[in-house]
């Protein structure tokens, strides 16, 4: 069963990789299409190095070197890395069931530690 702090783990560490996209990257400014981001790339989060690909108006980054495979896919908004999905958070805990995630997801909810801002997505409060 996935809980609450794995879900808040993943946020941080969405929040990481793209903090350190953008300072990587700090001339980037079109957040709708992403127009001006760069299609491929490595950044460091830490000690960890990770590699990223653009994808429509998302980036998918890959944890390198590693024997687990970390795959966080920030689908859209990438201004917000806040903001989480199911499809972000399976593709990250693929040994977890959507549905599990999702009763995750609306606990969250009810305690407030998320509130859903959309039909598939749930902000940080």
């Amino acid at each position: 069963m996935i809980n609450q702090i794995e879900i808040i783990h993943f946020i941080e560490l969405q929040i990481s990789l793209m903090k350190s996209f953008f300072m990587h990257y700090p001339s980037v400014k079109d957040f709708k299409w992403l127009l001006d981001f760069p299609g491929k790339g490595v950044i460091l989060v830490g000690n960890e190095s990770w590699s990223f690909k653009k994808h429509g108006k998302g980036i998918r980054f890959f944890k390198n070197n590693s024997s687990a495979a970390g795959v966080v896919d920030v689908i859209d908004n990438v201004n917000n890395a806040k903001i989480i999905d199911l499809w972000r958070l399976s593709q990250y805990f693929s040994s977890h069931a959507d549905d599990e995630i999702k009763r995750a997801l609306d606990e969250m909810v009810s305690s407030g530690v998320l509130q859903k801002i959309s039909e598939r997505q749930y902000e940080l409060i």
